[in-house]
């Protein structure tokens, strides 16, 4: 039977390098999934890729009360996947070692983590070349314009995976107030969600001005999916 009726937004985040996945993890995948991960020749990639498709599978079956296996997922012309004539929408994101999965029953919606570093000069080269002139002078401001940068790119990145229009040529044309938890793009309004991480920023974007606040999945409830070898991160969940 499906669980947690009653919640729309989950998602988790999770540090693969702490993470044992099970020797049948790939028989999860489709036939196209399964050829998809065996073009990808860099294996902390391919780790990733098996990793948030086994968990997608596992977790969306939950919610819909049906084999995970049996979930046909289907990606447009824009490059965003969606499952195929089931009322579940998700989005994937990795960076590092990190893996972010966000499903929703309601609305569409998008997730983004970032641990990549930057220094103050290549923050503010590329803030000129994708944000919005009123983000641009926001980031001057700050004290950690590196840090700064980041947090809105997450936050961007994930309102147009939402929208599922594509990052190229799309983040510079609209604005992002941060501290917001409300935002537009286009004729659609977005709640926006935001985590520190010890080494990275996780932004969480749903369609929608009005909602329940997102629920965080822990795999320490699934003990059975897969083996924990090590600290997870931690969220405190305060919308």
């Amino acid at each position: 039977m499906p669980e947690n009726k009653d919640i729309a937004s989950e998602f988790l985040i999770c540090d693969s390098r702490n993470i044992k996945l099970p020797i049948n993890a790939a028989n999860w995948l489709s036939f196209d999934e399964r050829a998809r991960l065996a073009g990808i020749a860099h294996q902390q990639q391919a780790r990733l890729f098996l990793l948030g498709r086994y968990l997608l599978r596992r977790l969306a079956g939950r919610r819909l009360g049906i084999p995970g296996q049996q979930l046909e997922i289907r990606v447009d012309q824009k490059g965003k996947p969606a499952l195929v004539n089931q009322p579940l929408f998700f989005n994937l994101s990795h960076s590092g070692p990190y893996l972010a999965l966000a499903l929703d029953t309601r609305a569409d919606l998008g997730v983004d983590v970032e641990t990549r570093r930057l220094n103050n000069v290549q923050a503010h080269r590329l803030a000129r070349r994708y944000l919005h002139p009123d983000e641009q002078r926001w980031l001057l401001a700050q004290a950690d314009p590196a840090q700064a940068f980041i947090r809105l790119w997450t936050a961007k990145e994930s309102l147009v995976k939402a929208q599922g229009s594509g990052i190229a040529g799309s983040l510079a044309g609209f604005s992002w107030h941060p501290d917001s938890v409300h935002t537009r793009l286009g004729q659609q309004s977005y709640r926006l969600y935001q985590w520190p991480l010890p080494s990275a920023w996780l932004s969480l974007a749903v369609a929608g001005e009005q909602g329940p606040a997102p629920q965080l999945i822990k795999l320490t409830d699934y003990p059975d999916w897969l083996e924990i070898t090590g600290p997870q991160p931690y969220l405190a969940i305060n919308p």
